[in-house]
């Protein structure tokens, strides 16, 4: 009878815990000569599985090579109801530990050390406001009145990494947290099943987190009439089919984060271009190999990711440049950004004079005027040939020669970029890295390429240089330029 039970309750598609690891349910049925019911999976973690779904020539299901593997029903963990982990993790305050996990502003989960704390001074009602319930192996909701009794004051829910794999049973958790206003699902795979209408819409919530679930938009949608006033929508690794937004749906959204969603064309984003509230859009790793932006498209959009994607032309850029309230940009690892660095980085500034910060780097008034300069002498050529369609894509070319001079003129009036860029070797211990920087670039920008490259922290980074023996330069004011310091040729800086 125990046998049977979890064959009744697996489906295909789930998402089930067997043992420390997960898989997802891809077949339940018999294997030609083997006997009993067996359930294929298709593992989460690389190098689990046998096969690709395949059983002596026969395919059972299809999946990632050497991910497929066939398991006896009673492998499967059964899931766990939410009632059930939170009266063990949040019903009293005895035998709370000496570490709890709480929601970060980012709402990242992070675990904090309790010093010193007694009864008196931590209630389980406090905690509760930011559950954090990761990894319990929850999939149903279990007793709904007394979730509802303890969780009243809860603004934040991380139910991330469960096995949850109906969407109803994150409706009938939100309907009793009338002050929820984050929940992450990131990894659980959510059918897209019969949703059951809510009695009235929730309209406290306004971040919902979906890397991972397997929802398409048709469903993403029907979660925006259920929660009217979402902010924030962050989704990954999901075919949601056709972006369509219906009239009154996602009318306060302000981020849309969609990756790794094997977007192919930017019409399929029409409807997303429109939201009046839309500031932050996040588009990285999927399949983008041209923009084209119309009037009054992305009006309020002021931070784009488009990292990871197939832009290949500088039209793209320019199109870009329509956009006037655009302050933060990240364009990395695009067939566009293929070459030399520094020089791309200084045409796409040029390109798009409103941008702030490209690429996670702040852009400086003398990186700006330096990268004005260079788009001049780049496409001088073509602007005295006086090409068909040049204005169109260059549309401030034509002021930048009025401020500067023609480009030959232009270039008089500082020095070349060539003279202009210094090599800076970075060494900590026994490792080193090399850049190229301009001598106008703030030191806080080299920081960041030796946090990113280095590890090391902003906050524990103390760089030095040596004129000579006796004579050490400490570069302790990051808003200055490398030049402000001396570094007007190549240096090597140590880590201190």
């Amino acid at each position: 009878n125990e046998y049977k039970s979890y064959l009744r309750m697996t489906v295909i598609g789930q998402r089930v815990k067997i043992g420390d690891y997960h898989a997802t349910v891809k077949y339940i049925g018999i294997i030609e000569g083997v006997t009993g019911e067996w359930i294929g999976v298709e593992w989460e973690e690389d190098g689990r599985g046998k096969h690709n779904g395949t059983h002596n020539g026969v395919q059972y299901f299809e999946c990632s090579p050497d991910k497929g593997s066939f398991v006896r029903p009673h492998k499967i963990q059964p899931g766990r109801t939410f009632s059930e982990v939170l009266a063990e993790r949040y019903t009293d305050v005895t035998g709370i530990g000496d570490e709890m996990s709480v929601i970060n502003r980012d709402y990242s989960s992070t675990t904090v050390e309790l010093v010193g704390l007694s009864d008196a001074d931590v209630s389980r009602a406090a905690l509760r406001k930011n559950l954090v319930m990761r990894e319990e192996n929850i999939e149903h909701v279990g007793d709904l009145n007394y979730i509802k009794d303890m969780c009243g004051n809860t603004i934040n829910l991380d139910l991330s990494l469960n096995v949850i794999s109906d969407i109803n049973v994150v409706n009938s958790l939100v309907s009793v947290m009338p002050n929820l206003e984050t929940i992450q699902l990131k990894g659980n795979v959510l059918s897209n099943s019969q949703l059951k209408n809510p009695d009235t819409p929730h309209t406290k919530l306004k971040r919902i987190y979906l890397a991972r679930s397997g929802l398409s938009w048709e469903y993403i949608v029907m979660l925006g009439r259920y929660y009217p006033c979402l902010e924030d929508i962050h989704t990954s690794n999901s075919l949601l089919g056709e972006i369509t937004i219906p009239r009154g749906v996602f009318a306060t959204l302000q981020c849309l984060d969609i990756q790794f969603c094997h977007l192919s064309s930017w019409n399929q984003l029409r409807d997303v271009f429109v939201i009046p509230t839309l500031k932050t859009l996040i588009l990285s790793n999927n399949e983008l190999s041209s923009l084209e932006i119309k009037d009054g498209e992305l009006s309020s959009l002021s931070v784009l990711s488009l990292d990871c994607n197939k832009l290949h032309s500088w039209s793209s850029v320019a199109e870009l440049g329509k956009l006037r309230m655009l302050e933060t940009l990240r364009l990395r690892q695009n067939p566009l950004m293929h070459g030399p660095a520094l020089d791309l980085r200084l045409l796409v500034i040029a390109f798009l004079p409103h941008v702030k910060k490209l690429n996670g780097t702040v852009v400086s008034a003398s990186e700006r005027q330096q990268a004005d300069i260079f788009y001049l002498k780049y496409f001088a050529l073509d602007y005295h040939k006086g090409e068909a369609g040049f204005d169109a894509l260059h549309p401030r070319y034509k002021a930048l020669v009025e401020e500067y001079g023609e480009p030959a003129r232009a270039a008089a009036k500082i020095s070349t970029i060539k003279d202009q860029i210094v090599s800076v070797t970075v060494v900590k211990d026994k490792t080193s890295i090399t850049v190229k920087l301009i001598k106008t670039t703030p030191l806080k920008n080299l920081q960041v390429i030796i946090q990113r490259k280095l590890k090391v922290p902003l906050r524990k980074q103390k760089l030095v240089y040596y004129e000579n023996k006796d004579l050490k330069v400490e570069l302790d004011d990051p808003t200055r330029d490398l030049d402000y310091y001396g570094i007007s040729s190549d240096v090597t800086l140590c880590l201190e």
